[in-house]
């Protein structure tokens, strides 16, 4: 069989073209509905697990009690806390002038955390080792902070920030 001249056969690919597309119209007309769509489903939000209470980042104050010479009267901390290694994360006492890490030695699921305290930054001003106690509450966006190292113990309340 012979192949048909290419004039020829590009009338044929648009009459080809042209049936499809009338077919495809019959078919939408035949299957559609006059119907409004429904809106589209949102999910409803989905509450943090207890074991996530601590995850975020959180900011507060703390009054400080201490034996030793020049210590403030309260402290004012921001950390950073996260579920996803034994170094849970990061801290800073600014009007102290310290920052460092946090190392869990208690787990996420408990209501109350422990870490342990690694000064990176303002070793004249913190003394290594501190251990704080964080406290889950009813509010999942506050936390108790207890605080206690070298003579030096402080308690307060961190409150979570929105970003």
């Amino acid at each position: 069989m012979k192949e048909p001249p290419p004039a020829r056969r590009s009338d044929i690919l648009a009459r080809m073209s042209t049936r499809l597309s009338l077919f495809a119209a019959l078919l939408l007309v035949a299957c559609g509905s006059s119907e409004a769509a429904p809106p589209p489903q949102t999910a409803a939000p989905v509450q943090a697990a207890p074991s996530d209470h601590y995850s975020g980042q959180w900011r507060g104050l703390a009054d400080v009690t201490s034996t030793l010479p020049n210590a403030p009267e309260e402290m004012d901390i921001v950390a950073t806390i996260v579920n996803d290694s034994a170094q849970c994360g990061t801290f800073e006492y600014g009007a102290i002038g310290c920052s460092g890490t946090w190392t869990c030695t208690s787990g996420f699921g408990q209501t109350s955390m422990v870490v342990q305290e690694s000064v990176r930054f303002g070793h004249e001003r913190c003394p290594q080792g501190g251990r704080v106690e964080l406290r889950a509450t009813n509010d999942p966006d506050v936390l108790e902070f207890h605080y206690t190292n070298a003579g030096i113990s402080a308690h307060g309340q961190l409150n979570r920030l929105r970003m």
